[in-house]
């Protein structure tokens, strides 16, 4: 695996270039592997009185030429919402290795649990979705102004490849085709996000595991691919079955749900966050299924360098047409179009 590859390189790499970190880390330090994801992998590093991450980029999902200093940037300017980590390094010159690489703080605690953190999870989006947007952020991260049209254009290049690959069955092909259709048919819906504008920073990857539960604080960490939106990018992935399963296997209740839409409401102000949920919702599933297709097909490549053979079924899971009708009917009657 890549991580085994390349531990040497990155060992060797932090002996010779640690004091430039800007970091207290003696000579003496462990690497450690962390995790990872789809297209990033966190090691840790410490010595007897201090522990970061050391985290490296292999592939940008939003597409941009130089991941890792947007990632950099965007944890900078968010560190005042206090509930974010704390980043020290960016070396985005590949010289040294082929990656880009960060150092941020490592943060004590364990993974959300919805049964138990939801008021947790409410408090940390509040933190965020309410710091004022300056200019800084205007000019470091991705402007979504539209919003459906958005997950259209992502959903129409994920599907590219899926649509012409003879490895994929028809029926499948027909299933997106029919959603593709409706999505565009019904984008005029997006004009409620026009004429009620409301933008704030949203991390748009907000399963259980990118949460860092404290016993007396609590985080959102991979801040890899956020972009200035509507606050509903975040809440309508945070509720739906799609995130809940994918790192928890849980389902949440309807009560649940309307318990954490009242946390959120009442410390962010936003009385209409379950309207703009519920318009969203469809086209968040247009996101979050496309992307399966795509690295379902990435996953049969075998030059693909991060694999996770718990996403993989995962994904083959999500692409079952029963489970993608079931979870989309309260917005979308696939019998009907």
């Amino acid at each position: 695996m890549l991580k085994d590859k390349i531990f040497n390189d990155v060992y060797r790499y932090i002996k010779e270039n640690r004091k430039d970190f800007k970091i207290d880390l003696s000579q003496d330090f462990q690497l450690e592997f962390l995790a990872q994801g789809e297209y990033n992998i966190n090691f840790t590093i410490k010595d007897k009185a201090n522990k970061y991450v050391f985290r490296i980029n292999t592939k940008s999902q939003l597409e941009i030429e130089n991941q890792i200093r947007y990632e950099y940037n965007a944890l900078k300017a968010l560190e005042k919402s206090s509930v974010t980590p704390k980043v020290y390094f960016v070396d985005d010159s590949k010289l040294k290795l082929d990656y880009g690489i960060l150092i941020m703080e490592f943060l004590e605690g364990r993974p959300l649990q919805y049964k138990y953190d939801l008021e947790k999870a409410a408090h940390i989006f509040s933190k965020i979705h309410t710091l004022k947007i300056d200019e800084t952020m205007r000019e470091n991260f991705i402007i979504e102004k539209n919003l459906f049209a958005e997950r259209i254009k992502e959903a129409q290049r994920l599907l590219n490849e899926f649509f012409t690959s003879s490895l994929i069955d028809d029926k499948l092909k027909q299933f997106f085709n029919e959603f593709l259709d409706w999505a565009e048919k019904n984008s005029h819906k997006e004009k409620y996000f026009k004429d009620n504008k409301l933008h704030v920073i949203n991390n748009t990857e907000v399963n259980s595991n990118n949460f860092i539960i404290g016993v007396d604080k609590s985080y959102l960490i991979d801040w890899e691919k956020p972009v200035i939106s509507d606050p509903c990018q975040d809440i309508t992935q945070f509720l739906a079955i799609t995130t809940t399963l994918w790192k928890a296997d849980y389902i949440l209740s309807e009560e649940e749900k309307n318990n954490f839409f009242e946390f959120y409401i009442e410390r962010t102000g936003y009385k209409d966050i379950k309207d703009r949920v519920y318009l969203y919702q469809p086209y968040l599933y247009l996101r979050a299924l496309s992307w399966c297709a795509y690295a379902y097909l990435e996953y049969l490549k075998p030059d693909k360098e991060i694999k996770n053979e718990d996403t993989f079924k995962k994904i083959k899971s999500y692409l079952d047409i029963d489970f993608m009708k079931k979870i989309l009917k309260e917005n979308i009657d696939f019998e009907n179009i």
